[in-house]
């Protein structure tokens, strides 16, 4: 059995946490950079700080953090040997050596971060935070995408990016994150898929550099935005007439079940059905310090229709949490502002 020491308690050693039993493991430790959780337990452990782990015994060191690569830096600063420094990946997976390549098993435990809870290989599933939803793909999403040229924004490792290839599909993968960073690489190279990667921001996105689509899928992005709208305007700028958009993400009608500080407006959250409303979160919406704007589902319908898109369907989902809306192109951006439009 395999000592081990888990670097990290937060959401990635919870979800850990749930993997061990099955793993063949012992867990020593956690290690925690703040002095104010060092001395106390985690999960019946004690959380020791790192310069207590360096003089510990122990066979690896398992990071679970998304700040893998700093804290590797620190680890290796407190004179940590690099070969027992582990990503959270390389106890996912161990219940797999022997029954994949060396090299495949490699490759897969090499991420620091999968985000997507995927099944990257047949019988191999992917240790994520996000759990895959193929309801996502669902009818209107063709079955058969042969001849079509997909933008999936917003891929991180691509586990939508994967399915729609699967189908046929030209995918082209856009994100703000290298795809070497996020597990992409990996999936596209075990995969065989000769997707392509864009590393670019949305604001940035425009059918000169980055071509003219079919289809875009915009799954779990807009509220990590400042300015969605924005978003929405550059896709209608890519995508070619009549071509489709799907958005998937949060909604207000199901904020008091999700967000402490939305525990106790329920009836707020109510009243406000009928009208368009857009909560801006200071703070971050679900401990999320990157969700910005919130939308009810009327103003989710109302965003894409200001941005020249005719309504398909549009519905909550995961108990009113979230949002599913299908929308096809149906004009070009109106101008901002009546001005904008004239040549003075």
């Amino acid at each position: 059995m395999k000592r081990i020491l888990v670097w990290g308690t937060g959401g990635r050693a919870e979800t850990l946490m749930a993997e061990v039993p099955e793993r063949g493991v012992e867990i020593a430790a956690f290690v925690d950079n703040n002095p104010s959780r060092q001395g106390g337990t985690f999960h019946g452990r004690p959380v020791v700080s790192p310069a207590t782990a360096a003089g510990m015994d122990f066979d690896a060191l398992i990071i679970a953090s998304v700040f893998y690569n700093d804290i590797k830096r620190q680890a290796l600063g407190l004179g940590i040997a690099e070969g027992r420094i582990q990503t959270y990946s390389y106890l996912y997976f161990a219940g797999l050596d022997g029954r994949l390549p060396n090299e495949t098993l490699r490759r897969l435990c090499s991420v620091p971060v999968w985000y997507h809870r995927f099944e990257i290989l047949p019988g191999v599933t992917t240790p994520g935070m996000c759990r895959f939803k193929p309801e996502l793909l669902a009818p209107p999403m063709p079955a058969d995408m042969h001849g079509l040229d997909v933008l999936d924004i917003g891929a991180w490792d691509g586990a939508y990016t994967l399915a729609m290839s699967r189908r046929g599909a030209r995918v082209t993968a856009f994100d703000i994150q290298p795809a070497v960073r996020t597990g992409f690489d990996v999936m596209r190279s075990l995969n065989r898929l000769d997707s392509r990667h864009i590393c670019a921001n949305v604001y940035d996105l425009d059918p000169g550099p980055h071509g003219t689509y079919d289809l875009v899928t915009f799954f779990g992005v807009y509220y990590h935005l400042r300015n969605p709208l924005a978003a929405l305007a550059n896709i209608n700028g890519v995508l070619r007439p009549g071509g489709l958009l799907f958005t998937e993400g949060a909604v207000l009608e199901g904020a008091p079940a999700v967000d402490a500080a939305w525990a106790d407006r329920t009836e707020d959250v109510r009243r406000m059905a009928s009208l368009s409303m857009a909560a801006y979160i200071k703070g971050g919406y679900e401990g999320e310090s990157s969700n910005w704007w919130v939308p009810n589902l009327h103003c989710l319908r109302d965003w894409h229709e200001s941005c020249g898109f005719e309504i398909l369907r549009a519905e909550l989902s995961q108990n009113d949490t979230r949002a599913y809306v299908v929308a096809r192109k149906a004009a070009e951006v109106p101008a901002e502002h009546p001005v904008l439009g004239r040549t003075l």
